[in-house]
């Protein structure tokens, strides 16, 4: 069926017309050209071309007729779709189904943003506010732009004209819009953060030009961000903590309101204190070089990385801006620093080898004269460029991994109570889910997963299924302990391993379907344990402990020492390390046995019922040990 007959805009700028994308006719710059640092032209009439008119020419974006194929596109730009302008279509197509679907479902789009339930809050808050939903697609169509390169060009250009459409219909809400309701602040605050997520990605992505056209993009990039989220001031920020958002902005305030306390800017801030800046211009830049120590500080998680990576362009000062603008030598060198912290963030699509690339560009338009004020940002990235961080706590295994093996264990402990270590047989299966709830009867994820007495029963009987099942497989993963002399299991250990069924660990079964599962909590938590998990050991082939439980009246007698012991003991019969994530409270043990932290990760999560606060952050550490040389690992 033909489409009915439209009139079509003539009034855009040259550039978007040869690039066939919609154009939103700001002048003298539009939006497009403004972003990527084009240059930006008007035609001198804004009257119609001369020949067919649009009433009776064929469309290319008109759906063919039964009688005859379709009219293929012009083969000047085979790959460069036509986006219609908004009187030529219906404001929802497939594609903005295809675009929704995999905002909701592709972890990789918002996921250094998200914190459990993030994704679906913030798309039920878009269903109510236009400008959020087109710039949620808009963001979706960047993503795919880079996981799909053969189809770049068409979901980039998609990306620019529903970015356009967000901001047109952002700047078109009356002045007292967000005075009407708080849904409409809390709206109003989550669109600069999807935007400059968005905003950042398309700079950082661009490598073409010198140097001084990156700067002029980066600063664009800052005054477009900023601009919006001084649409917001005024309002009430403690008006917005008892909404949905108070997870993140209690995480904001953790992490900006913390002055840096590490010393890898100490260099710095004495060059700066020496600079001889002006008043204003020297707290702009004592404030943008705590932030970055705050960033550095600790190695922090994807997440609070990520957010302190977005939010310094925020946080600055004008006066600082100003100064990256004019390129002040001082200036540049913070902003070195700032890429070091970018790189920190390359596991994120929107970053990959930016940091490393805009460091580079930066020290080579400084020139020689400016090199020692470079010298630790270098020293920083250097190890970061190798894939290891300089924190021996917190080094991750690189390549070369297993360059050196973690010492042998110590001798196990004198014991009051004497354990055996046993495979239990199917009747096992109660006492097995009965010790493992009990013994994480204190563990905050737990409580928060299964907030109810009706949810952790429910969730006993689903583990009491599951070890059934297992035990009665060839190889279970499942030991206990037991009292000797006594059927009394004590302390158990699940684990999987190279040799074994694929689905063994828990999280990868069912316990999604568990009455009262909170599910969103749940799926956070495997996104973000998979993730530290290729970060810091990859896919190498491992023995992992998923579960290390001990009933609490038999805790500090060595049992899950003994239980791990045994797991170590045939993970190094097979030449392999074993790799599992300890809650603060183990992380002491594991220590004592030999492994050492790779890396860790955290998720803010509702608060265990009386606590004082809402919510509150919960950490897990992920930690390896290795077999010695004598096992037989290479």
């Amino acid at each position: 069926m033909l489409r009915r007959s439209h009139k079509k805009s003539r009034r855009g700028c040259l550039e978007c017309k040869r690039r066939h994308i919609k154009c939103d006719e700001t002048r003298p710059r539009c939006l497009n050209c403004t972003t990527v640092e084009r240059s930006c032209s008007f035609p001198a009439t804004a009257a119609a071309t001369a020949g067919t008119s649009p009433a009776s020419a064929p469309s290319r974006a008109s759906t063919p007729s039964v009688s005859g194929p379709p009219e293929p596109s012009p083969p000047d730009n085979p790959v460069t779709p036509f986006l219609p302008t908004e009187d030529s279509t219906p404001d929802v197509d497939m594609v903005h189904m295809e675009l929704m679907y995999h905002f909701m479902n592709g972890h990789d789009v918002i996921e250094p943003l998200a914190m459990a339930g993030f994704r679906e809050m913030i798309m039920s808050q878009a269903l109510q506010a236009p400008y959020l939903m087109h710039q949620i697609l808009a963001l979706a169509a960047r993503h795919l732009s880079h996981e799909r390169p053969h189809s770049e060009a068409f979901y980039h250009n998609i990306a620019i004209h529903l970015q356009t459409k967000a901001l047109r219909l952002f700047r078109s809400l009356p002045a007292d819009h967000f005075n009407v309701s708080v849904a409409h602040r809390v709206q109003g605050f989550l669109f600069p953060g999807m935007l400059g997520f968005h905003v950042l990605c398309d700079f950082l992505s661009h490598r073409g030009g010198d140097f001084s056209s990156m700067l002029a993009r980066f600063v664009g990039c800052l005054h477009l961000h900023r601009g919006v989220y001084q649409i917001m001031e005024g309002q009430s920020w403690e008006e917005l903590g008892q909404t949905e958002l108070a997870p993140l902005l209690q995480a904001g305030e953790r992490w900006f309101m913390s002055k840096g306390e590490g010393h890898e800017c100490d260099d710095l801030r004495a060059r700066i204190e020496s600079a001889g800046l002006g008043a204003e211009e020297l707290e702009g830049a004592r404030k943008a070089i705590d932030l970055i120590q705050t960033s550095l500080d600790g190695r922090p998680t994807p997440v609070s990385k990520m957010h302190i990576v977005m939010g310094w362009g925020v946080m600055v000062s004008n006066a600082f801006v100003a100064m990256i603008a004019a390129a002040r030598p001082e200036a540049l060198v913070i902003l070195a620093y700032y890429f070091v912290t970018l790189h920190h963030c390359r596991d994120v699509w929107v970053v990959g080898d930016a940091g490393e690339f805009f460091f580079a560009a930066a020290a080579e338009y400084l020139g020689p004269e400016w090199a020692p004020w470079l010298e630790t940002p270098r020293r920083l990235l250097r190890p970061l460029a190798n894939g290891a961080l300089e924190d021996t706590k917190e080094t991750l295994l690189d390549e070369t991994w297993p360059a050196s093996p973690s010492p042998s264990p110590p001798p196990p402990p004198q014991m009051t109570t004497k354990f055996l270590i046993s495979r239990p047989g199917v009747a096992a299966a109660a006492r097995i889910a009965e010790v493992q709830t009990t013994a994480m009867g204190s563990n905050k994820l737990l409580l928060s997963q299964f907030p109810s007495l009706e949810s952790i029963a429910a969730f006993q009987k689903f583990l009491k299924d599951d070890a059934a099942a297992k035990l009665g497989g060839s190889d279970p993963g499942i030991l206990v302990a037991q009292v000797a002399d006594t059927d009394k299991i004590i302390g158990i250990i699940k684990w999987s391993s190279p040799s074994q069924p694929e689905g063994v660990k828990l999280e990868n079964s069912g316990v999604q379907q568990v009455p009262g599962c909170r599910r969103e909590l749940l799926d956070h938590y495997v996104v973000l344990a998979e993730a530290a998990k290729k970060r810091s050991f990859g896919d190498r082939p491992c023995f992992q402990v998923s579960f290390v439980c001990v009933d609490p009246a038999f805790w500090g007698d060595g049992a899950g020492s003994l239980l791990m012991r045994e797991i170590m003991a045939k993970a190094a019969a097979e030449g392999l390390p074993v790799y599992l994530e300890a809650t603060e409270e183990a992380v002491g043990m594991y220590r004592r046995l030999g492994f050492e932290e790779v890396d860790r990760f955290e998720m803010v999560m509702p608060s265990s019922p009386g606590a004082a606060e809402p919510y509150e952050l919960y950490r897990e550490w992920c930690m390896v040990w290795r077999p010695p040389p004598a096992s037989g690992l290479e």
